[in-house]
């Protein structure tokens, strides 16, 4: 079709569309031809689809629109050929004319043919790749033949990495132009329960988000790519918006929509069907300075109409999550949002420029300090050097583990003690006893009372004397100091009020990272520390860039990010184990070594274990949360390996691991067979197993027992079971690890479970060429599985956010007794028993 068709059916003095004019035909830079999608409420809500060719929009109109579903078939209509420049139009063609109504831009990008797009357009079948924001990867459009007065074609996704079972096209509801148009909304009566609320599409509004936050530095950086912002003293607070029911989540994942019925109601105003808004509530001084002791004393006497609710961040949009669009883009969205908001919701505005001149005012103001962004940063939940904090004074929370008695005219309690944890041990740091008004005295005092105990909660520096109350660590407060002593003790602290918003066990010591400079003068990226179940951390990294898997690309700072966000998944098998690392300086493609001993000083995020060895007392070390992963990450030892035993009972192991190792000539098929027959066999003996692929060529199975047996114990039982398996089928299996026997044939290694020996954690990426992954599955999934290093870090990363159950989640639960090993044992609890005499038939 020409553009003498688009032309005809359009009056310019009347529409603001662009007149038909022909482009200039692409030559060879197929690449570069534009995509688009626009989103058109016409008499029929539909989406236009539109891929540049021949100096034009070819251009199709899809009712229901796009699915990335490759089972659902979406008719396309053909329309005439728009000029190139309607692939940047939006706006609103007036009533009467042809297509009156809004016009959005839904997506935009580019395509790419895979085959010729000339052939394709002629015979009814073009085939492309999309390189939008929205819609990614391979897709088709087939010409039907079915009669009519325009050309029907379907749109189909096929079947590649961005396709999504389900999935249904989200309208695009919310705009300034849409905006116009809004009528008055009913209110909430009551508080409004948005979890329960049904949605219209499977692009389900997410519950809560965990936050993103900002890596204490001990400078404010610098460059263009950084945007600067105030720093709050509040409650840091997840707006969810539906249709006019509002729901405020704190950074743990709490509801306090009913703390704040001012904010709530002032954010129901918004004119935006579908929000998740970031922000933070605070109360502001005659200085218009957020005070977080007056914002607490307010929330007591429930006098909230002062709040004021500072957004700064916008995370889902109209039935989108926008997470991954640059931090620039989703604030010029949520700017867009608050144009009319009423004057207690506010923009929290940026600055460029200057990090340090900013922070020089902040603090001459006598305000917190400065947030420093990443202005092309994407949302990534967690600690991480995309956004950056710089205080003016030391401040931070602090666990309460008890108080001092009140003296003279001080009744209720004279001063708090005060604690952070590092790792499973609360250190005492002080004792804070100003910046208590009468009122706080005696609030702080009732939740004390409740919460005494006999006994101490500090295993660290636990501080002695009379007058002494001990209470449950439950509590936090808020407390500004000078600075730290060199002995880790608070100088100068004042009660600036309790916290609710944050669990105690993540409070940690919070210490600036240095700002390294390079010669470009940005500031080095620390790594996306995240917080875990043992605590938050801050942590920088070095060479974030250094490529470490050279044949995927992926960098020191893609695997520091992996292990912070699969840190809950791995942690469990790692805490309080000895540790062996295979360390990889120069890149998983050069010389790496295993290190079993780690040499003194031992890093903070660390805990040594001293084992006694044959040559004397060395030095393990073991990790408890995930800065630690960071170090390890730090070292170049991303294949982590661990103890059957914990340090606490080290000579008793609490798992056998079985490991099957093929030669040459031996299939995948044929390792699968091989653990499915262990699996029977442990069944016959009444004991459950679990599998991992190994992140290389094999399988690993994991037996969880209880910590009662020796050693050499295990050891015998687990040759047994190799020596089992090998006599049931000697041509394919074998128990010496001798190489020469193992060509054809399967090596049951038995020899994981001696004391010394350690096998890869589940979890752990591998030191091999691909960055396999030594994932848990379940048995059942075992056969669809084409080989052991299939799960790679992108891929294991992106099936692990999507799991919705986890296969080994019983695993220690299930802490078994080994009934064949008790039987040989005959009562003897310290006896040691050979392979031969353990009968597993």
């Amino acid at each position: 079709m020409a553009l003498q068709e688009y032309n005809r059916k359009r009056d310019f003095k009347k529409t603001a569309e662009p007149k038909g004019v022909q482009g200039k035909k692409a030559k060879g830079k197929a690449h570069h031809l534009m995509y688009v999608i626009q989103e058109h409420h016409a008499s029929h809500l539909h989406y236009d689809f539109r891929l540049e060719w021949d100096g034009v929009l070819k251009s199709w109109a899809v009712p229901k629109g796009p699915s990335l579903d490759p089972k659902t078939k979406r008719l396309a209509v053909e329309v005439e050929d728009h000029p190139l420049s309607y692939g940047k139009f939006e706006g609103i063609i007036p009533e009467h004319e042809y297509g009156g109504g809004e016009v959005f831009l839904w997506d935009t990008g580019t395509w790419i043919p895979t085959k010729d797009p000339v052939e394709g357009l002629r015979v009814g079948r073009l085939e492309f790749e999309l390189k939008g924001k929205k819609l990614k990867g391979q897709w088709v459009l087939i010409r039907t033949g079915r009669p009519g007065r325009q050309k029907q074609w379907l749109l189909i996704k096929r079947t590649d990495a961005y396709a999504e079972e389900g999935h249904e096209v989200v309208p695009r509801s919310e705009d300034k132009l849409s905006i116009k148009k809004k009528t008055s909304r009913k209110k909430a009566a009551s508080k409004p329960n948005v979890k329960k609320k049904p949605e219209e599409n499977h692009h389900q509004q997410p519950t809560f988000i965990e936050p993103e936050l900002a890596l204490l530095v001990d400078k404010a950086p610098e460059g263009d790519q950084w945007i600067h912002e105030l720093k709050f003293d509040g409650y840091r607070m997840q707006a969810h918006l539906i249709h006019s029911q509002v729901q405020l989540i704190s950074r743990s994942g709490k509801d306090w929509t009913d703390k704040f019925p001012a904010v709530v109601q002032a954010l129901q105003k918004l004119t935006v069907d579908r929000a998740i808004i970031d922000g933070e509530v605070v109360l502001l001084d005659e200085q218009g300075r957020s005070d977080f002791q007056l914002l607490q004393n307010a929330m007591k006497a429930h006098k909230t109409q002062a709040f004021v609710y500072y957004a700064f961040d916008l995370l889902y949009y109209s039935g989108q999550d926008i997470r991954g669009l640059p931090l620039e883009e989703r604030k010029r969205r949520l700017k867009m949002i608050l144009k009319k908001a009423p004057k207690n919701i506010r923009y929290s505005d940026e600055f460029e420029g200057s990090g340090k001149q900013l922070l020089d005012l902040a603090c001459k103001n006598k305000l917190e300090g400065i947030i420093s962004k990443n202005r092309k940063s994407t949302y990534f939940s967690g600690r991480n050097s995309n956004w950056v904090k710089t205080k003016c004074t030391e401040q931070q929370e602090f666990v309460i583990g008890g108080y001092t008695e009140g003296t003279g005219s001080r009744s209720h309690f004279g001063a708090l003690l005060l604690g952070v944890y590092k790792g499973k041990d609360l250190q005492y740091v002080g004792k804070v006893g100003t910046g208590f008004t009468e009122q706080s005295l005696r609030d702080v005092f009732k939740s004390l009372k409740a919460l005494e105990t006999n006994q101490s909660p500090f295993t660290k520096k636990s501080p002695r004397g009379k007058g002494i109350h001990w209470v449950k660590p439950k509590l936090s407060a808020e407390i500004t100091f000078a600075q730290w002593t060199h002995d880790e003790v608070l100088r100068v602290p004042v009660f600036h009020g309790l916290r609710e918003d944050k669990p105690t066990k993540d409070i940690v010591m919070e210490k600036p990272v240095p700002t390294k400079r390079s010669s470009s003068s940005k500031i080095s990226q620390p790594v996306h520390a995240k917080k875990s179940a043992k605590g938050e951390f801050d942590i920088a990294i070095s060479s974030p860039d250094k490529i470490i898997y050279p044949k995927e690309k992926l960098t020191k700072m893609d695997i520091a990010v992996f292990y912070q966000k699969i840190a809950k998944h791995i942690l469990p098998y790692l805490e309080d184990r000895p540790l062996s690392l295979v360390r990889c300086p120069e890149g998983a493609d050069k010389q790496c070594f295993f290190q079993k001993h780690i040499p003194s000083p031992i890093p903070e995020t660390m805990k040594a274990i001293p084992i006694t060895e044959k040559s004397g007392k060395k030095l393990y070390t073991s990790i408890f949360n995930a800065q630690g992963l960071t170090t390890l990450v730090q070292m170049g030892a991303f294949e982590i390996h661990v103890w059957n035993s914990q340090a606490e009972n080290l000579e008793h192991p609490d798992q056998i691991v079985m490991d099957f190792d093929p030669g040459p000539g031996v299939s995948w098929k044929e390792v699968v067979t091989a653990a499915l027959e262990l699996k029977d066999l442990l069944d016959h003996l009444r004991l459950k197993s679990f599998v991992k692929l190994s992140g290389s060529k094999g399988l690993h199975v994991h037996i969880p027992v209880k910590p009662i047996y020796t050693w050499d114990q295990i050891k015998s039982f687990s040759q047994a079971l190799a020596v089992q398996m090998e006599q049931n089928n000697p041509d394919k299996y074998v128990s010496k690890m001798t190489k020469k026997l193992r060509t054809k044939k399967i090596f049951v290694d038995y020899l994981r479970n001696g004391r010394g020996a350690t096998a890869v954690v589940p979890y752990s990426l591998r030191a091999r060429p691909l960055s396999g992954v030594a994932l848990p599955i379940e048995w059942s999934d075992l056969k669809k599985i084409k080989a052991g290093n299939e799960y790679s870090l992108e891929k294991a990363q992106a099936y692990l956010a999507k799991r919705k159950k986890d296969p080994w989640k019983d695993y220690f639960k299930s802490r078994q007794r080994i009934p064949v090993l008790d039987a040989s044992l005959k009562g003897h609890r310290n006896a040691e028993v050979d392979a031969e005499e353990i009968h597993l038939t």
